[in-house]
Order: C-alpha cells, then structure tokens, then sequence
C-alpha cells in the first residue's frame, strides 16, 4: 500500500483505495471463518432507533471480536498497524476500530448514506476490505466529497483490495450484485465502545 498516496488521497477527495490490502489465502481463510458464524440481517440506526430496512440494505453481518479466528486476529493486527500510522500521520485521534463481516448475496444492495450517525462524530474513517471477487456488480459507487449528487466512481470488488473513506463526508451505496460479495466494512472511532 502506498501509504504517501493513502495521505494526499484522504486529504484531497476524502477517500482511497488500493489492491493487495490482503492476500488470496488470508481473504479465503477470513471467508471460511465467516462461514461458520452466525449471520444475521443486518439493521440501520443507532441504539434503541435500529431496526431492518431492507429498502435500504439487505445484507447480512457478524460483528468482528478479537480472537474469533486466526484470520480475524491477523486482519485485525493489519488494521490496528493502518490506525496508528493514520494517527502518527495526520493526528486524528482515533481510539478504536469497530468492524463486520458482510456479506451480500445475489441482488444485495446497499443504498446512499454517510457511516456517521447524525448529531455524533465518532466514526472518523470508514474501512471496507474486499475478501472476494464477485462475477459482477457489488460496485462501492464514491460520491463526490464537495457535491454528493455527483458519483465520482465506482469501485469494483476485487479480492484482498481496500477502500477507505472519511465517515462524515462521503456518501458512498453498494450497487446491487449479480453474485456473493464478502467484505469486512468497519470504522476508525475517536470514541471506545
């Protein structure tokens, strides 16, 4: 990963993204972790306000917890490293990551929004790692930073690749997929849980 153009990326458009964030075998062992858990529907809102919307997103997710899996721990190591060095770079504060498994199968979908709960500044930076390689569709569809009516670009998922994003001011959707898509998406806090 190029870490300078990680910076700059940030800075200037307010999001990044790079391939080989992981290897083949670490995203296929992540898969078959995933695999064995209990996933669940995924809701919107925060707190006492979440419910299911499948209008907006119809995915499903586990919520990451360190020592679930070798893979997991290894991801996770991988994302604390990216953190620090964030914090050293551009001293943003952040305190934690929080993160989930997703997947979405054929026609999953997740529409337009912001990772940062209105009235809440904790969610600083928005992390999503591709695990596969969809047949097609899944795009992550950018939203311009100055202008979110305009897309900027779609991201296709390809395996072991990273995105990242500032979580309060890009609006960014998953484009419906053709078949499964597996990511981890997660988020940079300035706040612990």
């Amino acid at each position: 990963m190029d870490k300078d153009l990680l910076l700059t990326s940030l800075i200037d458009r307010g999001w990044f993204a790079c391939d080989m964030f992981l290897d083949q075998a670490t995203s296929d062992n992540l898969i078959a972790e995933m695999q064995l858990l209990p996933l669940q529907v995924a809701k919107i809102g925060k707190g006492n306000a979440t419910h299911q919307s499948l209008e907006i997103r119809n995915d499903s997710i586990f919520w990451l917890n360190e020592q679930q899996g070798p893979a997991q721990d290894l991801y996770l190591k991988k994302v604390f490293e990216l953190m620090q060095f964030l914090n050293q770079s551009l001293y943003l504060g952040l305190k934690q990551f929080e993160g989930h498994f997703a997947r979405y199968d054929k026609n999953g979908f997740y529409k337009k929004h912001l990772d940062q709960f209105a009235g809440s500044n904790e969610r600083l930076v928005s992390l999503v790692t591709y695990l596969n390689t969809p047949v097609s569709g899944g795009e992550l569809r950018i939203f311009n930073r100055k202008n979110p009516e305009i897309i900027e670009i779609d991201i296709t998922p390809k395996v072991g690749s990273l995105v990242c994003f500032l979580s309060n001011q890009i609006y960014h959707e998953v484009r419906p997929t053709d078949s499964e898509r597996y990511s981890i998406a997660g988020w940079f806090r300035t706040t612990i849980l």
